[in-house]
């Protein structure tokens, strides 16, 4: 019941609303078409005074469309690409601009009109004619027009986007007409019903600027007032409606088409899935790298594109170093993988080799022989991949996919042949008509990779990809991702900070620390034999084993084992000393044997296996694994055998 009341207030305010609005324009019209508005309706109707209003003013009307058009297009062509450069740049200078632009609106019309009269009336030509008046309108609407393509532009990803459209060939013109203007549209429109709606209905700037052969609608329609004849008013305004409403309702209607409709989808089991022919692993080089100034790897045939980066570092303003002076060499149809925490400059790295960023003065990036390193990214024929995708949503999942090659000039039949194939190769033939605002999370990750990889670039790289999404469904993607890589037998990088997506997608591993390169491998080169701590702690889990040499041993308050079992060269008796293993190198037994006591700290059950955080006698802790079957408590007794073999020691 309260909820019907509450329904019934609202629409009785709603038409008591509408009611306020409507009666007035009712009556308007009325009296438009009544012989004498005064007696009201029973003295007739009659067209009389719609015919007089149209011998007499038809001029003014037709003048004011014409220069609420000329407004708009030229509000179009100064507002849109004055809002890019704002929303562009965004810096003090720009957002005073932006403030800058209220300033006519806080200004009375007639002020503005007056100003204009100072500076130009000398111009008898221009001051004669409608051009002064469409100035002065420019003046008033043109703020319009920025601000709300601004407020648009503002809520897109420029950025993402134009390195998208760049990334598939697209120069500046291309990328700002086919995927700019397009996805600001809403923002456009919306900005043009306002100018061209302000700019008819101007009446104070226009009645100063007019001159007996300028006159506009709102300066007919006073004059029409001003001679005391209502009749001849309102059928002024008839004829205005007629005129108008037909034109605002068109850009209205274009408005709505251009907004679409949105819907989410989520992930449906099996739907995310990528299918490709998988081939087998390339041989690996078997000698581990450690971290050289010059970083070479080596896997088996030589297809695709090699890689080169001499002496490239990058400094951001603010004498920022993001990556420090660095050589990298990557063979010909390798997939590299760079790995390493946030800010270590890995997606720097590449950006460089897309041509997103350009090195410092004397670094140098080369595919094949050939110097790239002062071409841009629309130029070097590379696909990429965003963490974020950069898809375009003013385009269908089937231009997506086909906008490289329309940009590269391909024949149509040509062009719809190779979208077909890469529907079919990420099975995705389903999506085809699809928006991209349609589509889950895994169905984008899919359309990004069959959009990069269209053009047949002779470089795919990869920035970090699945970070948006959820867990299980980047493991299924992890797989699949690899399958495809090898399948089209390209050159590919790929940026992670995720150590089992580098691990399964790797034939090498680039690790980067601090804007350098601290090593690189294979991934069983670098977990097994890590160049320093760094390297063992990031990739993989580690435990230190700390102590002192003693007499030709290396003793804890749990243990003492001798020197001979242990790698690397023995510190100086009395010393202390550190030894590191992996968790697999530990082997929980029972009490009182092993290498180690130690007592549970905590225990986690993970399904599969158990995992164990353990307190040996001087309160060291170690991680360690065991079978899922065995289930332990806090304080739990347990001893620790040790693969010495396996441990490892690093210099300072």
């Amino acid at each position: 019941m309260k909820t019907d009341t509450k329904f019934y207030a609202q629409l009785f305010l709603t038409l008591i609303t509408c009611a306020f609005l409507v009666i007035p324009v009712c009556q308007s019209v009325l009296a438009g078409i009544t012989v004498n508005y005064i007696a009201g309706i029973k003295s007739g109707l009659t067209l009389k005074w719609l015919i007089e209003v149209w011998s007499l003013y038809r001029d003014t009307i037709f003048r004011s469309i014409g220069i609420g058009l000329a407004c708009l297009g030229v509000d179009l062509v100064a507002g849109v690409p004055a809002a890019y450069v704002m929303v562009k740049t965004n810096n003090r200078i720009t957002r005073a601009l932006e403030e800058f632009l209220v300033i006519p609106l806080a200004i009375p019309g007639l002020a503005i009109a007056l100003a204009l009269l100072i500076s130009y009336g000398g111009f008898t030509e221009f001051r004669k004619s409608w051009l002064i008046i469409l100035t002065g309108h420019v003046i008033f609407t043109l703020p319009f027009m920025i601000r709300s393509v601004i407020a648009v532009m503002a809520s897109m990803d420029i950025q993402g986007l134009e390195e998208g459209a760049s990334s598939l060939g697209a120069g500046f013109w291309r990328r700002f007409f086919s995927v700019i203007v397009p996805n600001a549209k809403t923002g456009i429109l919306a900005g043009s019903l306002m100018a061209f709606t302000l700019s008819v209905g101007e009446f104070n700037l226009t009645w100063m600027l007019h001159t007996p052969l300028t006159k506009t609608l709102p300066v007919g329609l006073a004059d029409s007032y001003a001679s005391m004849r209502l009749e001849i008013g309102s059928a002024y305004t008839i004829v205005f409606f007629i005129m108008i409403i037909p034109l605002l309702m068109a850009m209205q209607w274009v408005a709505t088409l251009t907004q679409g409709k949105k819907t989410i989808r989520e992930d449906a089991p099996g739907q995310d899935s990528l299918t490709a022919l998988p081939k087998e692993r390339r041989p690996m080089n078997p000698n581990p790298n450690t971290g050289t100034s010059t970083d070479t790897i080596s896997t088996g045939p030589s297809t695709g594109t090699s890689i080169t980066l001499k002496h490239c570092a990058k400094t951001y303003p603010g004498n920022t170093m993001a990556l420090k002076p660095t050589d990298l060499s990557i063979n010909p149809g390798q997939t590299v993988v760079i790995l390493g925490p946030s800010g270590c400059g890995k997606t720097t790295t590449l950006r460089i080799i897309a041509g997103l960023e350009s090195p410092d003065a004397g670094g140098s990036v080369h595919f094949n022989e050939k110097n790239v390193t002062h071409i841009p990214i629309e130029k070097r024929n590379v696909g990429m991949v965003f963490q974020n995708y950069a898809l375009f949503p003013n385009m269908n999942v089937t231009e997506n996919i086909g906008y490289g090659l329309m940009v590269r000039g391909m024949e149509k039949n040509g062009a719809r042949k190779r979208v077909q194939e890469m529907l079919a190769m990420m099975q995705i033939e389903d999506l085809a008509d699809r928006r991209i605002n349609q589509l889950s999370g895994g169905q984008r990750q899919r359309v990004a990779l069959a959009r990069a990889i269209a053009t047949r670039p002779r470089v795919l790289l990869l920035d970090e990809p699945l970070t948006a999404l959820d867990a299980k469904l980047r493991d299924a993607l992890r797989v699949d991702i690899d399958d495809l890589l090898r399948s089209v037998g390209i050159t590919a990088v790929y940026v992670t900070h995720d150590q089992a997506e580098a691990m399964a997608l790797g034939d090498c591993l680039v690790i980067m620390s601090r804007g350098k390169i601290a090593q690189t491998g294979t991934p069983r080169q670098i977990y097994n034999h890590p160049a320093s701590e760094f390297v063992a702690r990031f990739v993989g889990s580690i435990n230190t084993l700390e102590g002192t040499v003693q007499d030709d041993a290396f003793c804890t308050a749990g243990t003492a084992i001798p020197l001979a079992d242990l790698p690397g060269l023995p510190p100086k008796g009395g010393e202390p000393a550190r030894f590191f293993f992996r968790p697999e190198h530990a082997r929980l037994t029972d009490p009182g044997s092993g290498r180690l006591a130690a007592r549970v700290v905590s225990s986690f059950f993970l399904g599969d296996r158990t995992k164990l955080m353990v307190k040996d006698p001087s309160d060291q802790i170690f991680n360690l694994e065991t079978p899922g079957h065995l289930s332990f408590t806090r304080d739990d007794a347990v001893g620790i055998d040790l693969d010495t073999a396996s441990f490892m020691t690093f210099g300072d």
